[in-house]
């Protein structure tokens, strides 16, 4: 009986640690299932919220209202800073929003991850976010330049002298002189993105107001064409245009206009000011331009108000959506609530501090390029102070252009002679700017280490005044920007490579950087001038230029060349 009690008693307890064998099998399957599963951080959403969105929400609200103020106080109020009214409308508002997503949002946004991407989600969030800033913050700009204003009534146009901040006028007897009308073409030429090339024309008319001293009506047109049709083609355009414009003018209903809008510093404005200009009227005063508004103001006022509000709660509810679809990114960050609470993210990676050590750095690695930094430093110089005499920051004329600095035929016979060197550092646009800026830090980065900065700079100098000259004599271009110089040293450097003064290692980088650089701009200048190939003979002549250049270096300075290039290993 005892054997067989102990016998039942092993089989109870074989029974027992087979079912916990099965169990632990069983919770092994389950913790590696749970495992696979991604986990969300308990109280996610709280922290998603707390860290990201509303700091975003709150520095986009301070964002409008601080500018808005500040807008307020310099250009209506006290009316001190000279900017055109597209900076405050579109430039500074794009600016803003990208600076305030980059420094002080990014540290945050990079805490979240989206599960569709495979890359870093980081850049969804800065596009979503800076659009969701930039487009109400541009429509509250629009609202205050009209809720700024009040609708001023007068008995004559000359009253409106009286009103110097003013910008918005109701005057209930207004005759214009058509006869003694006076219109001005202007025309531009835009490159696009895809190498494309478009004409824009600009016919402005400006009418005297009888009874009124130098104020006038301001009527404008505009339309565009692709530059790269036969000349037939756009004569025959630009001719249709022109007729329909006078007859849309000489139509134009007078007793339609509500109010009129004085215009303040713009392109339009100068356009005006160029076309009055050619008139033989001697006033002292100043001349204002009063552009003709039809419809109640009240109602475009409500009308601006609802779309601002209206994009402001569309943008942040999209990136409040955004945001809770992300997941936080764990493995980057290691953490729990607890962890993510605790971390000062600003204090961890600040982009201030970041671009500050940049620049340091920057500086301290142009030690051996100064003159490609001083090249650099001055083009960014001229270029901010041409701004603030009057060009445009994006696609200036170039009667803008001439004003500030650049190189034309009319230029040199009015013995301007110092714009040949001047209008190196003058550049049309920001875009002409950085291009430039690219292009000289690639053709001075190794270049100026082999020549020196002395014979770096001269050669700059030597093959820019050769371009500019090239190109007024004997193409009839206006010439502006350093391209004409960094096409001449790419030339050098062209022969640099070919007497085999670098290495092997850097002459196969820095020959397919040169490469690289000439095709892609030779290129675009064959798309988008395809009529106009002058344009690329010119660069071409440029770049012959300075391969004569240095191939004069090369035969009378080779061995202080080849100095220079194994002091420095390249």
């Amino acid at each position: 009986m005892r054997d067989n009690n102990k016998r039942s008693q092993y089989r109870y307890k074989n029974k027992n640690r087979s079912r916990n064998r099965v169990g632990k099998q069983d919770r092994r399957k389950i913790t590696k299932r749970k495992e696979k599963k991604p986990q969300r951080t308990k109280g996610s959403t709280k922290i998603k919220l707390k860290q990201v969105f509303f700091p975003y929400l709150g520095l986009s609200i301070l964002s409008i209202l601080i500018f808005g103020a500040l807008r307020w106080l310099l250009d209506v109020y006290l009316d001190v800073l000279p900017l055109k009214e597209s900076y405050w409308d579109f430039g500074i508002p794009f600016l803003l929003s990208i600076l305030v997503v980059s420094i002080w949002i990014w540290p945050r946004y990079e805490l979240l991850t989206l599960k569709w991407v495979q890359r870093s989600s980081s850049g969804y969030f800065f596009i979503t976010m800076v659009l969701a800033l930039v487009i109400p913050l541009v429509l509250s700009q629009n609202y205050l330049s009209k809720a700024a204003y009040e609708v001023i009534e007068v008995n004559n146009l000359n009253d409106v002298r009286n009103y110097p901040k003013q910008k918005y006028f109701k005057v209930d007897n207004f005759k214009p002189l058509k006869s003694e009308q006076v219109s001005y073409i202007e025309t531009q030429v835009v490159s696009g993105r895809y190498f494309d090339s478009t004409l824009h024309v600009y016919y402005y008319i400006a009418t005297p107001f009888g009874a009124a001293d130098n104020i006038w009506l301001g009527s404008s047109y505009h339309t565009s064409y692709d530059n790269r049709e036969d000349q037939s083609i756009k004569d025959r355009q630009y001719s249709a245009f022109i007729n329909d414009s006078r007859h849309k003018y000489q139509a134009k209903d007078l007793s339609t206009i509500s109010y009129f809008k004085k215009l303040k510093s713009s392109n339009q404005r100068s356009g005006y000011l160029h076309t009055i200009s050619t008139v033989d009227k001697q006033s002292n005063l100043t001349p204002l331009i009063l552009v003709p508004e039809s419809g109640l103001f009240v109602d475009s006022l409500e009308r601006d108000f609802v779309w601002g509000f209206g994009s402001f709660v569309i943008g942040m509810g999209v990136c409040l959506l955004l945001i809770l679809a992300a997941d936080i990114d764990n493995q980057e960050k290691k953490g729990t609530r607890k962890h993510i609470q605790k971390q000062k993210h600003v204090k961890k990676r600040d982009p201030v501090k970041d671009v500050s050590k940049s620049l340091v750095a920057l500086f301290r690695s142009n030690k051996k390029q100064p003159a490609t930094l001083v090249l650099m430093l001055t083009c960014i110089g001229a270029f901010i102070l041409t701004v603030f005499m009057g060009m445009d920051i994006i696609d200036p004329l170039s009667r803008q252009v001439d004003k500030v600095g650049g190189l034309s035929t009319d230029a040199l016979q009015a013995g301007k002679y110092w714009r040949v060197v001047t209008s190196l550092f003058v550049h049309a646009g920001i875009m002409h700017l950085v291009m430039s800026l690219g292009m000289l830090f690639a053709a001075g980065y190794i270049l100026e280490k082999v020549l020196g900065p002395v014979r770096f700079m001269i050669a700059f100098f030597i093959c820019g005044i050769f371009s500019n000259i090239l190109g007024v004599l004997y193409y009839d271009m206006d010439m502006v920007g350093a391209w004409s110089a960094i096409f001449g040293l790419f030339g050098i450097a062209i022969i640099l490579i070919t007497y085999k003064i670098f290495n092997k290692k850097h002459r196969e980088l820095y020959g397919a950087t040169v490469a690289v650089i000439l095709i892609i701009t030779l290129n675009s200048m064959f798309f988008a001038f395809i009529n106009t190939l002058s344009y690329m003979v010119y660069y071409l002549l440029t770049l012959c230029f300075g391969i004569v250049l240095g191939l004069v270096m090369v035969m009378t300075q080779k061995q202080p060349l080849l100095r220079n290039a194994r002091r420095h290993n390249i």
